[in-house]
């Protein structure tokens, strides 16, 4: 956290995705995917991250307003992601969705209880999003990963499994997507910011899987998880349908020592 002094008001500013708060993030994805203003983005987003009153930021000297602006680097620092759970839970309006379905689970921070066949769908939204915008894609990414609350489902039930949302069904996704495009835009996009950054992590600690991955291609649409699921099952995992309900970092972790042996014995062959 950084100290911002503006006279005699002191703030705390987040120098980092993961301390951030609820509020804040909405309120910086607000900024970064809102509409375009003449007042500078960078001031508007120190306004976000710190709480300080817009107007009271836009009143410093312009110099000295500058200075200020590297507190939001983190921002843009590809080094830098958020996975860190904020949205644990959403509500979708009561005026749109029956009582019993008004709260809807996310997975927990880094993708802890994520399944290998979330993660195969959920990614496919992802990347089909990133390369068209579309709002139906985003829909149907968040409606992978978010799923209604099992009532009374917590450590001590005895069918605890460390997840409260229903199991995971991907014929149910496009039946909740039509209720969970209800939920505010930047709720959304938090989850997209949010997904984007566990997705960087995993990169980094699986390097060998997604370049892998990112080489197997259909149609030009690289990262085709299907293919790699199919590849995989009937192996260390056993057939299909029991790989896809694997955590996702136990696939990816096996995964990445099976890419390891390869490259080994590569390089044994050759020498």
């Amino acid at each position: 956290m950084e100290t911002l002094q503006l006279g005699s008001k002191r703030y705390q500013v987040a120098s980092t995705w993961n301390q951030l708060k609820r509020p804040q993030l909405l309120h910086v994805v607000r900024v970064l995917y809102g509409p375009q203003s003449h007042w500078p983005l960078k001031l508007r987003l120190l306004s976000a991250l710190s709480g300080a009153h817009f107007h009271d930021l836009l009143s410093l000297p312009a110099v000295q307003a500058v200075q200020l602006y590297p507190l939001t680097d983190f921002l843009f620092d590809e080094d830098q992601y958020l996975t860190e759970q904020l949205l644990p839970e959403v509500r979708v309006p009561i005026q749109y969705i029956k009582q019993w379905r008004a709260r809807w689970v996310g997975p927990r921070s880094s993708f802890r209880n994520l399944l290998f066949g979330e993660f195969i769908f959920a990614d496919t939204y992802f990347r089909l999003y990133a390369t068209r915008q579309s709002a139906e894609a985003l829909d149907l990414l968040v409606a992978t990963l978010y799923r209604p609350l099992v009532p009374g489902m917590s450590p001590s039930h005895p069918q605890w499994q460390g997840d409260r949302r229903e199991p995971f069904n991907e014929h149910r996704t496009e039946y909740y997507a039509k209720h969970l495009r209800h939920l505010p835009d930047a709720e959304k996009l938090a989850i997209l910011t949010w997904y984007r950054g566990c997705r960087q992590q995993l990169e980094r600690e699986f390097p060998e899987v997604f370049e892998a991955a990112e080489g197997i291609t259909s149609n030009q649409q690289a990262g085709d998880w299907g293919r790699v699921l199919r590849k995989l099952s009937g192996g260390a995992f056993g057939p299909l349908d029991q790989t896809a309900r694997q955590h996702a970092r136990t696939v990816l972790a096996e995964m990445q020592d099976m890419a390891r042996d390869y490259q080994k014995a590569l390089k044994n062959a050759k020498s």
